[in-house]
């Protein structure tokens, strides 16, 4: 994949990588990581989470016995060297640890091989650098009935393009409306709900908070009810604080999203889409946003 630029948080991962497979005999621990990349350790596990999937030290662990396994099947070491060789304290710890990830024991794999699965080195051509950040391989889920609680302004695509006014609105809302909202599903939760209007250039913005349930007093507000739904879930992390999330952005992401739902066997099923962010996940340089995008199944055409 052509990347003619290298966003922070790609390098993050990129040079995460490195480190491991350069220290691969050692012992490795996320306070090491965090101190070499001088990145903070939650938003670094995060990162490599959303990567592959599991946990940062679960990562390093699975690498070093998928690399343990060229020994095994190709060298007379004894299991206690081949332990010690990558960075394991004791034979036992790393014996239960082979038999967990791989369902057998060292031994038994040299005596019996059997068909396992290893974790390769990180793949990053599954990484998207777009706008000031990373964007991720979606995710399919299926999210309950969602109330929502804001207040809905009409956006003109232009304007919002140059002006930034979804992003204002969002900020107005949040830190000025927000923490009044009672009964609320998480108070960092902020949800912006995008409704196109057929035909428009413009379409409905709703900065809002997701509450239990629409029971309560909320005549001053707007009211939103989206139904149980499957989505398609877009993750969205970049170098900057959410509040500075804007349409240029957020024009990035669309342009992947666009150029990725014609290749899948889904298409978008209804007219709109809702940016979900945790802002006590943020700081300064750490925006995380998922795009929920409503799907179903394409549909073949009958001859």
């Amino acid at each position: 994949m052509n990347r003619p630029y290298k966003t922070s948080v790609y390098r993050i991962i990129e040079q995460t990588v490195a480190y491991i497979e350069e220290n691969m005999k050692t012992p490795i621990s996320l306070d090491d990581l965090s101190a070499s990349l001088n990145v903070s350790k939650f938003h670094l596990h995060r990162l490599i989470r959303h990567t592959t999937g599991q946990p940062l030290v679960a990562y390093i662990r699975a690498r070093k016995l998928s690399r343990s396994v060229d020994y095994l099947l190709n060298t007379d070491w004894n299991i206690i060297d081949i332990a010690t060789e990558f960075g394991f304290e004791h034979e036992q710890s790393y014996i239960r640890s082979f038999k967990r990830l791989f369902g057998a024991t060292p031994s038994y794999l040299r005596k019996v091989f059997a068909p396992i699965t290893l974790t390769e080195k990180m793949d990053l051509s599954k990484l998207e650098n777009v706008a000031e950040g990373l964007v991720f391989e979606p995710t399919v889920v299926v999210k309950p009935v969602t109330y929502l609680v804001g207040k809905k302004g009409e956006v003109h695509m232009e304007e919002n393009y140059y002006k930034h006014t979804a992003n204002a609105a969002g900020n107005r809302f949040f830190y000025n409306d927000h923490p009044k909202i009672p009964n609320k599903v998480n108070e960092n939760l902020y949800i912006g709900l995008t409704q196109f209007i057929k035909n428009s250039v413009t379409s409905d913005y709703i900065p809002s908070a997701e509450v239990h349930s629409l029971e309560g007093q909320f005549e001053s507000w707007d009211t939103t009810v989206l139904p149980a739904h499957k989505y398609m879930v877009f993750k969205y992390v970049g170098d900057f604080h959410p509040r500075q999330l804007t349409f240029v952005q957020l024009e990035h992401i669309w342009n992947y999203i666009d150029g990725w739902l014609p290749h899948s066997i889904y298409e978008q099923s209804a007219p709109y889409y809702f940016e979900y962010i945790d802002v006590g996940l943020a700081s300064e340089d750490y925006c995380e946003v998922d795009l929920y995008i409503p799907i179903q199944n394409k549909q073949k055409l009958l001859p």
